[in-house]
């Protein structure tokens, strides 16, 4: 169970917003600024997201179980906003940009020269991509370039049947190919994106991925895992989470201009979870091939995984954090052994209805893996889905995070040691 000797953390600034926030990330070309995702829904239709573990048994939970398998239509429009840290105490609104969908995800390239490209998922089944550019002049610095629906990203292949809607749940960038991610939806479906150029020429594979039996909550990809047959293939990792309670991944090789996708290792199971999973977090691969990996899920735990190259996943250690994991972002990483540990990470976790979290998890020099929460951020009253970290400063953490309902974006720290 969680620690509760570790450190309450208070606000240092905080502002409601006048939408509810689904995402937030840094820029990291850019690391004073921020973007906020927000998440409409007209009233009278069914919540956008769970607000109780899947597993629990009482008319709320069952009503949340099917939180994104709408009865009808639903109407729902959102925001992007940005927003500049000042002085690391205060944050000024910068730009507001209405989008006709509901934003559920956001991310920034990873990829170096590429970082100020921020793609966007909704709940009309869109990828938008946009442009962050910040000048002393340009009082609005986020630029659309363009936006794509399922139907047109697939050439035809895939879109919704009558009475039912597809919406995207989860983006991921390719660590190391700039112009590939991943995205997720709530029919169960992983689909890999190929972006040639980021204002034309768009294509999403029609052939899922990953294939979960219910909502797709959230995809992560590994980077390159060597040669393969054509120096245009592309072979990594790629692992889904789903509302199935599946870790599911696999290795594929694809070659987008030919259109070619192939599973070179298929896709296994990762047992061990009591409800959803949300929230994945690679780490590292060892010297034997195999593959550290955190997960969140709805039943309020995070979990250490090691991956072989076949075979099963092994869960090397979980400890709750009383709310559902939603998601996990990697602070840093430390693989020089010392008489602590032979390697530790420091993660910043979303857990849903109690706030943040800032956990170590670390190897001992003995061999055992532990998780301990370093820092709990509890001042927001309603369901925490997005929280991110400022690129900067090692010693010192500032964090902004936000609450759904309540519509609060809050900025705090947590010193490092």
């Amino acid at each position: 169970m969680e620690d509760d000797s570790s450190k309450l953390i208070n606000s240092i600034w905080s502002q409601e917003l006048d939408l509810p926030p689904s995402c937030v990330e840094f820029c990291p070309a850019h690391p004073s600024y921020f973007l906020v995702g927000t998440y409409n829904l007209q009233k009278d239709d069914v919540e956008p997201l769970p607000e109780k573990k899947a597993e629990d048994n009482d008319d709320e939970a069952n009503e949340n179980a099917q939180a994104v398998k709408p009865k009808k239509t639903q109407s729902r429009n959102g925001s992007i906003l940005v927003f500049r840290l000042q002085g690391g105490n205060s944050i000024v609104p910068i730009q507001a940009e209405p989008q006709p969908s509901a934003l559920l995800d956001l991310h920034f390239n990873p990829n170096e020269g590429f970082q100020d490209i921020c793609a966007t998922v909704s709940s009309t089944a869109t990828l938008a991509v946009f442009k962050f550019s910040p000048g002393p002049e340009d009082d609005k610095p986020l630029k659309h370039i363009n936006t794509m629906d399922i139907a047109s990203l697939s050439g035809g292949d895939i879109s919704a049947s009558e009475g039912s809607e597809i919406l995207f749940l989860s983006v991921c960038w390719h660590p190391s190919q700039a112009d590939t991610l991943a995205v997720t939806t709530n029919t169960g479906y992983v689909y890999l994106v190929h972006l040639p150029a980021w204002d034309k020429g768009w294509k999403l594979h029609p052939e899922p991925a990953i294939t979960h039996t219910l909502e797709a909550w959230t995809v992560n990809l590994s980077p390159n895992l060597g040669i393969t047959n054509s120096s245009s293939d592309v072979s990594f990792r790629i692992f889904s989470g789903g509302d199935d309670s599946k870790l599911r991944f696999g290795t594929v090789t694809w070659n987008p201009s030919e259109d070619f996708l192939s599973e070179t290792v298929p896709a296994v199971e990762a047992r061990g979870h009591d409800a959803g999973v949300t929230a994945i977090l690679p780490l590292f691969f060892q010297d034997d091939g195999s593959e550290f990996l955190v997960t969140g899920s709805y039943d309020e735990n995070i979990r250490l995984f090691s991956l072989v190259p076949y075979g099963r996943p092994k869960n090397l250690v979980e400890m709750g954090l009383g709310g559902g994991v939603w998601r996990l972002k990697l602070i840093d990483l430390d693989k020089t052994r010392n008489e602590s540990y032979h390697w530790r990470a420091r993660i910043l976790a979303s857990c849903m209805h109690t706030g943040s979290r800032v956990v170590n998890v670390l190897q001992t020099v003995d061999g055992e893996h532990q998780f301990r929460v370093l820092g709990r951020f509890e001042e927001h009253k309603s369901m925490n889905y997005g929280s991110d970290f400022h690129p900067g400063r090692k010693d010192k953490l500032t964090v902004v995070s936000t609450s759904f309902y309540d519509r609060l974006l809050c900025l705090w720290q947590l010193e490092l040691s």
